[in-house]
């Protein structure tokens, strides 16, 4: 039982993670409506910080509802936030459907599939964790392909018709099979070793701040690569036959880095992993930086796959370790209250990356900045106590 439901929570999160794959639907949305990339980035902004919120009412709902209802209103948010998109007419219009209401069911299905499931693994949390976000790090690469050749062949707004349909299924489906474990007492030793923080105790430790900075850096980063992977890919000379691809190595790092960062978590502890994730992130991008100089193409894909695994890092080791230092009885809240980094870091990712492009009309000073502010990461992971 235990094994299916991680299975089919992975699924579904895959679905949740086309959410960063905005950049294959800016770029025809962008030409059909003459729309400067400063206006549609504003639309993976309120994507995020839609995410965050709808992450927040889903912790507060789970104190009192299965999960699966959850999942189904999402569903419902999803068929309407997709339809809606297909039929806008102007900026806003997407700003509402694509970043608010599909936002929103994200964020609400990405906080009771993440709060339930690894309960099936309490002694394999950031394994669970990992594999979960593995799923959603992988969607933008597995769904993000086929979207965009769904958007060649039938044009975006037939595209997001179809989404609509796609996604309100999955999580109907997905409603009636994620369900807590039955409960187990749990023996007296491990009452007196966890001890469970409320939100407010939790919010007055340093702790919990140092993991939210350096979560709000690592995600900026994360998400400015993201948001920007397919621009990035095209000042480097990748042709549009090719695009999907070479962006997809993002999220396959993101993907696989997920998976890796929980599994490191569980066994060396959650300050070496953001260490780790740290010099990963100052790795990538320095390659990068050499691919532009060189115009060697192998330097910019294991460039952006070593970016996917350290943004992959982010919501992992987030998550996994507010459980591991907070304890599990309030988590849905905890979870919501350490996924808030997504919102800061939605605003300064995206639009240190968008900014300095305009300003300069190429990426290279973004990726020095990526490497300070990585540098800059350090600090905080210093401070925490494992």
């Amino acid at each position: 039982m235990k094994t299916r439901t991680l299975i089919i929570g992975t699924f579904l999160m895959l679905f949740l993670g086309l959410i960063y794959a905005w950049s294959l639907f800016a770029a025809p949305l962008e030409e059909a409506f003459n729309w400067s990339r400063s206006q549609t980035s504003i639309t993976f902004s309120i994507s995020m910080t839609m995410f965050c919120l709808g992450s927040i009412f889903s912790g507060m709902i789970l104190k009192k509802r299965p999960p699966g209802n959850i999942i189904l209103f999402s569903a419902a948010l999803f068929l309407i936030g997709f339809f809606t998109a297909s039929r806008i007419a102007n900026i806003w219009g997407l700003y509402m459907s694509y970043g608010g209401l599909c936002g929103l069911g994200v964020g609400l299905s990405y906080n009771a599939i993440l709060s339930t499931v690894p309960k099936w693994f309490p002694d394999r949390a950031g394994f669970a964790t990992g594999t979960l976000l593995m799923g959603m790090g992988l969607g933008s690469l597995i769904l993000g392909i086929i979207v965009n050749k769904a958007i060649d062949l039938l044009k975006w707004r037939v595209a997001f018709k179809i989404l609509s349909i796609v996604f309100f299924v999955v999580f109907l489906t997905g409603s009636f099979l994620i369900k807590n474990p039955v409960a187990k007492k749990k023996s007296a030793e491990i009452k007196k070793i966890i001890k469970n923080y409320t939100l407010f105790e939790m919010l007055k430790t340093s702790d919990f701040w140092m993991l939210f900075i350096w979560s709000v850096i690592a995600s900026s980063i994360g998400l400015g690569i993201v948001s920007n992977a397919g621009y990035m890919a095209t000042e480097f000379g990748i042709t549009s036959d090719s695009l999907a691809l070479i962006v997809g190595m993002v999220s396959i790092g993101n993907g696989v880095g997920r998976l890796l960062f929980g599994t490191i978590a569980d066994r060396i502890g959650g300050d070496k992993a953001m260490i780790i994730s740290n010099l990963v992130f100052i790795g990538g991008l320095l390659l990068i930086i050499l691919a532009n100089k060189t115009n060697i193409l192998s330097f910019i894909i294991i460039g952006f796959i070593m970016g996917g695994i350290g943004y992959g890092s982010s919501p992992t080791l987030s998550a996994a370790l507010t459980k591991k230092k907070f304890g599990e009885k309030y988590y849905p809240l905890n979870l919501s209250a350490i996924v808030m980094a997504l919102i800061p870091a939605s605003l300064i990712g995206p639009t240190i990356s968008a900014g300095v492009y305009q300003q300069t009309g190429q990426y290279r000073n973004v990726y020095f900045i990526m490497i300070v502010m990585a540098i800059i990461a350090f600090l905080p992971v210093k401070i925490y106590k494992e």
